[in-house]
């Protein structure tokens, strides 16, 4: 694990400036010197990063050693899910990561099924690579008293047999890429059922929001 350092910041801003081929979701100096700097330990505390990253982003800087085909690689972000790494890169670096079979068939071992993304991130832009070649109706978004956002991602459903993920798997990848709450729903299961309770995700989170928002 990495600590803080508190050394000067303005020793640390430079020192994080070096220019280092491959890119990190920490500074490169940082996990040389075993230390994290004012600026990303800031960004580990407001959770921009997190442990992981951390980790992930060493093991990965020891294995630039065997693989110099990742020397110049940039890796925004390293995020363990329900058995999956997802693994976020600059755009035009995929290719490149998963041309590397080695160092790919290292990841699978140790974290299981690799997800690779191109960043920046964005929630459409992730949603329309898990769902491809479906594409999304759209997304309402709601915002609790508490301040934090969730949003359900609206489906076709005659897009069910197009589509390989569940909305469980769905929910559970977008969710760990975004950082918050992202739920999926087709368009038919809003419809009012006969029978049984209704399936109408946005409706009964909506009833849910408000019930909060009168208790505060």
């Amino acid at each position: 694990m990495l600590w803080y350092s508190p050394r000067s910041p303005v020793i640390a801003a430079a020192l994080c400036g070096e220019d280092k081929n491959m890119k990190l979701p920490i500074c490169v100096f940082d996990i040389e010197s075993d230390m994290l700097c004012p600026n990303c330990q800031e960004r580990l505390d407001r959770g921009d990063i997190t442990d992981f990253d951390v980790k992930f982003s060493r093991w990965f800087l020891n294995k630039s050693k065997e693989y110099p085909e990742i020397e110049d690689l940039h890796l925004l972000r390293a995020i363990e899910s329900d058995g999956r790494l997802i693994l976020v890169v600059r755009k035009d670096n995929k290719d490149r990561l998963l041309e590397t079979e080695g160092l790919m068939n290292e990841i699978a071992e140790l974290y299981g099924e690799v997800m690779i993304f191109e960043g920046p991130i964005k929630m459409r832009r992730i949603v329309r690579n898990l769902i491809d070649p479906a594409m999304e109706v759209g997304v309402n978004s709601l915002y609790l008293p508490d301040g934090t956002k969730e949003s359900i991602v609206m489906l076709k459903p005659e897009d069910r047999d197009r589509i390989t993920y569940s909305k469980e798997d769905l929910r559970k990848i977008v969710s760990a890429v975004m950082g918050e709450s992202v739920l999926f729903q087709y368009q038919d299961e809003r419809a009012e059922k006969e029978e049984g309770p209704s399936n109408d995700i946005f409706g009964e989170k909506l009833k849910e929001f408000a019930g909060k928002g009168r208790r505060r």
